[in-house]
């Protein structure tokens, strides 16, 4: 048995005290938030005509950790520190001006050569929480409003055979650069050296590369990027063909075999309204019966708005060889109509006639 001395024991027993203590303490520790629940600050800048940054701050309370309805800011810290953000400041005791639910704004005027501004509050709930801990956020700014552009811009056009026209431009108080356009995947790849002021216009980057980057050599970041999409305001050009019969108005369209699939809209100004899905590289006929003055305009947002004359209108005209008034009529024999009412009409005539005279003068007939 090994003997300890008093004053070790005593040492030892106030020692697992203290150690007993501090765990129990960190054990029940309440753990502070990163943002309270419920809570976002979002800002949006602009570089104004004035030179000067204006950035709009939103502060949106959605939920609320207990029954409150209402907040107030309790703290509010702004950088540049020497700026406000009015009525995103601080309220007097028991004042909750700000509702659950509802987005407080408040814009902050910044010169055009900053380069950062933050946004931090600390609310407190009209029943008397408060949050354990604020909600922040940051703006970086790049620091050049107001000042001329120095970089390279570019400018994409794509085109219907897939292929896309690209215009650079370098600001004339850029510097001489070279600027390089690369595919993905690879396969073409063009260098363009720009002085200050100067352009280049028209580079066409061939079809088959859906995506590709533009970044001033030696550069790690593009300036720009370009996905290829297709543009059917300028690109589906259908032929469109029309075809009258004795009997109906026939319109065939055709779409094109690349581009994308059309909705076409056919109004007559007799009848109903007819609906086609033209599919690209398909043919679609719409017939119509014939009718005298019968015009059938056509309508689609896929149509390229400059060829105005696809929509029409498209008109019956009657064949040689059909009946009159359109529709085909029914079929002609014998006599004419015309011709057989003229004889009924004198047969009548001369039966009348006929019959005064032989009550008069009592005329025998005899065959």
């Amino acid at each position: 048995m090994i003997n300890v001395r008093s004053w070790r024991r005593r040492a030892l027993a106030a020692l697992g005290a203290v150690v007993v203590s501090l765990a129990g303490t960190l054990a029940f520790m309440p753990t502070a938030n990163a943002d309270p629940p419920g809570f976002t600050v979002n800002h949006e800048a602009r570089c104004m005509a004035d030179g000067t940054y204006q950035i709009q701050w939103t502060v949106l309370a959605e939920t609320a950790p207990t029954d409150a309805t209402r907040y107030r800011f309790v703290k509010v810290e702004v950088y540049p520190p020497d700026t406000s953000i009015d009525p995103i400041a601080a309220s007097p005791e028991g004042v909750f001006p700000h509702s659950l639910g509802k987005p407080v704004t408040g814009t902050q005027t910044l010169p055009g050569t900053a380069t950062f501004a933050d946004l931090a509050v600390w609310v407190q709930w009209d029943d008397g929480y408060s949050e354990t801990s604020g909600v922040a956020a940051g703006a970086p700014l790049d620091g050049r409003c107001g000042q001329p552009p120095t970089d390279p811009t570019a400018s994409f056009q794509p085109r219907c055979d897939g292929t896309v026209l690209v215009d650079l431009a370098n600001p004339p108080a850029g510097r001489t650069v070279d600027v390089v356009l690369a595919t993905y995947p690879k396969g073409y790849s063009r260098t363009v050296s720009l002085a200050p002021g100067a352009t280049a216009k028209g580079i066409v980057v061939p079809r088959g590369y859906d995506f590709f980057s533009v970044t001033v050599a030696g550069a790690s970041e593009a300036f720009a990027v370009y996905s290829w999409e297709f543009d059917p305001g300028h690109c589906v050009v259908p032929d469109i063909r029309a075809r009258s019969t004795c009997e109906k108005l026939v319109i065939a369209v055709s779409g094109p075999n690349v581009g994308v699939n059309s909705l076409v809209l056919f109004n007559p100004n007799h009848g109903p309204e007819q609906r086609r899905l033209v599919e690209m590289g398909t043919t679609v006929d719409v017939s119509f019966p014939a009718v005298a003055g019968l015009a059938v305009v056509l309508r689609s947002d896929a149509f390229d708005p400059q060829a105005s004359h696809l929509n029409g209108p498209y008109r019956w005209e009657q064949p040689a060889g059909c009946a009159d008034g359109g529709g085909g009529g029914l079929p002609v024999t014998g006599q004419s109509t015309g011709g057989v009412l003229t004889a009924a009409g004198l047969l009548l005539v001369a039966g009348a006639t006929l019959f005064v005279v032989a009550r008069r003068r009592r005329i025998w007939f005899t065959v």
